[in-house]
């Protein structure tokens, strides 16, 4: 009985995974695109926030940063590579370097919220 269920499983999640790498396949120039739009509004909001208001210079704070270069890290995978932007893993590690840049990004508004409360 136990190993049906793990026969089963195992077939449940290949089917899962299969649906998704065909509809990742059939969308990938929207998620692209999404991306590509998303990171640099990032990009310009970063630079903008913290920047332009001396936050880093003035505090040495360094997460912006590493959002910056996270970010950065996200527009040249979609600039350079010809061949791999149809694949899912490729997509799922630049998603995953966004995520980063977003983190510090946060934590970077949430810093500048509490300095300029005093």
């Amino acid at each position: 009985m136990g190993s049906i269920i793990v026969v089963f499983w195992k077939w449940l999640k290949m089917k899962i995974i299969q649906q998704i790498n065909i509809s990742f396949r059939s969308q990938n120039g929207i998620y692209w695109a999404n991306l590509s739009r998303f990171t640099n509004l990032l990009i310009v909001l970063n630079i903008t926030l913290f920047f332009l208001s001396e936050l880093v210079t003035k505090h040495g704070y360094y997460y912006t940063y590493y959002s910056l270069l996270a970010l950065g890290i996200v527009d040249i995978g979609l600039l350079i590579p010809i061949g791999l932007l149809g694949r899912l893993w490729y997509y799922c590690i630049f998603l995953i370097i966004e995520a980063v840049g977003i983190h510090f990004l946060v934590v970077s508004i949430w810093y500048w919220i509490v300095i300029n409360k005093v």
